[in-house]
């Protein structure tokens, strides 16, 4: 699919998986919401921001159908994808691309658990 970034190498075992993509320049959306370098280091970038910006109406709205058009197509094929964050939309020009789809795969519970796990109709 055009909005799922791809994987060049991937291996798994019994207690481990390793799982390699290119390097991206632009980042991720969390990236360029925080402007900050995809190689700086984690604290640096996110921990105390001082050029936090908002997109642009343009962006919210091809990066919006982007996601979602990726999600439908992951939903139709029965792929559950419970990850969904900013800093696992890759940016490739004005293209988002998923990632850590493997994430259900492995067994890692979603990324929203805790939230929905609050909720005792909700399974």
């Amino acid at each position: 699919h055009p909005y799922i970034y791809k994987v060049t190498f991937a291996i798994a075992n019994e207690s481990s998986a390793l799982v390699i993509r290119p390097f991206s320049e632009k980042g991720t959306l969390k990236d360029l919401i925080y402007k900050a370098k995809p190689k700086d280091p984690f604290l640096k970038k996110y921990c105390n921001p001082k050029k936090i910006q908002g997109l642009e109406l343009q962006q919210i709205k091809t990066y919006g159908r982007q996601i979602l058009e990726v999600l439908k197509f992951l939903h139709e094929k029965g792929f559950p994808y419970g990850h969904l964050h900013s800093a696992n939309v890759m940016l490739d020009g004005d293209t988002c691309k998923l990632l850590d789809l493997e994430n259900s795969l492995l067994g890692l519970p979603s990324f929203y658990r805790s939230y929905f796990s609050q909720f005792r109709k909700i399974n």
